[in-house]
C-alpha cells in the first residue's frame, strides 16, 4: 500500500522520500566501540545509504561516529530534490524484537529520532504491526506527537476481496462475474476449527490471505484467452481448483528456496509437514532456534516467510514459526503427497507411513522388498533420513528374527523325524528280539518234548 499509493503522491507533493529503513541490521564487528554507537541507528543510516552509489556512501565506522541529526544534516541533497524529506521505517517493531533487553540502546534510539524530527523539514511514516503499539508506547516520548496520527490497516476482507478480483479485470475491459468472485472468495477464506470433541470442520472465515487471492487470480488471468471478455465460474473449474493454483506456488517456491540455500527439497517439505501440520490436519507452531529450528535452517524459514508461506509470531519474548493460512494446508499435504510418491524409493516412502503410524512392526518390509530396500540404502546412504535408518535397523532385525524362528522350527522338525526313525528303529528291534525269543521258546519245548519222548520210548522197552 506504501509503495503503489502513498509513495507516489508525496513524490508529486514535492516531498522527498528516502529509501525504505529497516532497524535490523545487525552491526559488524569492531564499531560497537564507536562513540555514539547505536544499533538501530546505524541500522537506519546504512538503510538511507543504500539510496547512493556504492563508491558515494559513508563507510561503516563513519556512520557509527553520527547520531541520527548529525547525518541527515550531512546527507546531501540531489540537485532540485525537496528539503521535505520523508523517512518511511518498514516492520518497526524491530526495534522491539530485536535484543529485547537491551532498553538503553532502544531508548537513546528514540532519543536520537525525536530530535532529528524536531526540524520541521523531516518527516517519519511508521509501518508497525498492531499487537506491538503498547510496548512502543513508553519509548515514545522524545518523538514529536508521538505517533498520534495513525491509520490502521484492516485485513483483506470479502468487500475487500471482491474488489481485488473485479476491479483489475474491468480496467482491462474483462467482466469477472460477480458468482465466480463470491465462489473464488469462499474458497480462499476457508478456515479448520476444532470442534469440543476433537473433530474438526470447516467454515467460512472473515479474511483472507492477500498473496493466496493474488496467486489464483494470477493464474486465472494467465490461462484466459485473448478473446474472452467475461470470467465465469466455468473458467474457475478450467484451470483447476483452487487448491491446485496454491500446490503450484508451494511447489514453485519450495524449489526457489532448494536452489537458493542448497538444502534438498524433501528436507523443506517435510518440515512443512510434519512441523507445521498436525496429524489432526491443523496448525502447528515452531519456535525458532540458532541457525536451525526444527530441523531447517533458519534462512530458509525467513525465505517462505518472504513467500507468505509461513508467518513469524511473536509471543512472550520467543518468535514462532506457523502456516500463514489455514486454507494452506489441504494444498501443501496434497503436493508433498505427490511429490513422495514421484521422488522417494519404495524404502522411504514405507518409512514414512511406519513413523506416522506409530512403527508398527506390521508396516516393516520383509523378503524381496528388503532385499531391494537394503541395496538402495547401500547405494543412497548420505541420503537416508534418522528415522529412515530407523526403519531399515527395524526391517532387519525383524528378518533376522524371523530367520532365527524359521531355522529353530526346522531343527526342531528334523529332531521330530529323528525322533520318529529312532523310536521306529527301537520298535523293530525290539519285534525282533521278540521275535527270536519266541523262536527259542518254541525251539526248547521242542527239544523237551522230543526228550520226553525218548524217555517214554527207553522205559517201554
Amino acid at each position: 500500500m506504501i509503495q503503489a499509493g502513498l509513495l507516489p503522491r508525496l513524490s508529486k507533493q514535492d516531498f522527498n522520500v528516502l529509501p525504505i529503513i529497516r532497524v535490523n541490521q545487525e552491526p559488524s564487528e569492531g564499531v560497537a566501540s564507536t562513540p555514539n554507537f547505536n544499533r538501530y541507528a546505524l541500522s537506519t543510516m546504512l538503510s538511507l545509504e543504500e539510496g547512493f552509489p556504492e563508491d558515494q556512501r559513508m563507510t561503516v565506522k563513519e556512520l557509527a561516529a553520527l547520531t541520527l541529526d548529525e547525518y541527515l544534516n550531512k546527507r546531501p541533497h540531489a540537485e532540485g530534490a525537496s528539503v521535505s524529506d520523508v523517512l518511511i521505517f518498514d516492520q518497526f517493531e524491530e526495534v522491539l524484537t530485536i535484543a529485547p533487553s537491551d532498553q538503553d540502546s532502544k531508548r537513546a534510539f528514540f532519543e536520537q529520532l525525536g530530535k532529528a524530527l524536531r526540524n520541521k523539514d523531516r518527516w517519519a511514516l511508521v509501518a508497525i504491526r498492531e499487537d506491538y503499539l503498547g510496548a512502543l508506547a513508553p519509548f515514545t516520548r522524545p518523538i514529536p506527537g508521538r505517533f498520534s496520527a495513525s491509520f490502521r490497516l484492516d485485513l483483506i476482507g470479502v468487500e475487500g476481496a471482491l474488489q481485488a478480483i473485479e476491479n483489475p479485470a474491468r480496467s482491462q475491459n474483462v467482466d469477472f462475474v460477480a458468482s465466480a468472485a463470491q465462489k473464488l472468495v469462499d474458497d480462499l477464506r476457508l478456515v479448520q476449527l476444532q470442534l469440543p470433541d476433537g473433530s474438526l470442520e470447516k467454515q467460512l472465515g472473515p479474511n483472507l490471505e492477500p498473496v493466496q487471492l493474488q496467486v489464483v487470480c494470477y493464474r486465472l488471468w494467465n490461462n484466459l484467452s485473448a478473446d474472452e471478455t467475461t470470467i465465469t465460474e466455468n473458467h474457475i473449474a478450467s484451470i483447476g481448483s483452487v487448491n491446485e493454483s496454491l500446490s503450484a506456488y508451494y511447489t514453485e517456491q519450495v524449489g526457489a528456496g532448494k536452489e537458493k540455500f542448497n538444502v534438498p527439497e524433501r528436507i523443506i517439505r517435510e518440515w512443512f509437514n510434519n512441523q507445521l501440520i498436525t496429524k489432526q490436519g491443523i496448525r502447528s507452531q515452531v519456535m525458532l532456534e540458532p541457525e536451525k529450528s526444527a530441523g531447517l535452517d533458519n534462512q530458509v524459514i525467513r525465505f517462505m516467510e518472504s513467500a507468505h508461506l509461513v508467518r513469524a509470531e511473536k509471543r512472550a519474548g520467543s518468535t514462532w514459526f506457523e502456516l500463514s493460512h489455514d486454507r494452506l494446508i489441504e494444498p501443501v499435504r496434497t503436493d508433498n503427497e505427490r511429490w513422495l510418491v514421484a521422488n522417494l524409493s519404495l524404502l522411504q516412502q514405507q518409512a514414512v507411513l511406519w513413523n506416522q503410524q506409530g512403527r508398527p512392526d506390521s508396516l516393516l518390509l520383509r523378503g524381496k522388498e528388503l532385499a531391494h530396500a537394503r541395496l538402495w540404502a547401500t547405494e543412497h546412504a548420505k541420503e537416508l533420513l534418522s528415522y529412515e535408518s530407523d526403519f531399515l535397523s527395524a526391517c532387519i532385525t525383524e528378518e533376522n528374527r524371523t530367520l532365527r524362528l524359521k531355522r529353530r522350527n526346522q531343527v526342531i522338525s528334523v529332531l521330530g523325524v529323528v525322533a520318529i526313525i529312532l523310536a521306529i528303529i527301537v520298535f523293530l528291534a525290539y519285534r525282533q528280539a521278540d521275535i527270536a525269543r519266541q523262536d527259542a521258546l518254541r525251539q526248547e519245548r521242542s527239544a523237551r518234548a522230543d526228550q520226553l519222548a525218548a524217555q517214554s520210548q527207553a522205559i517201554l522197552a
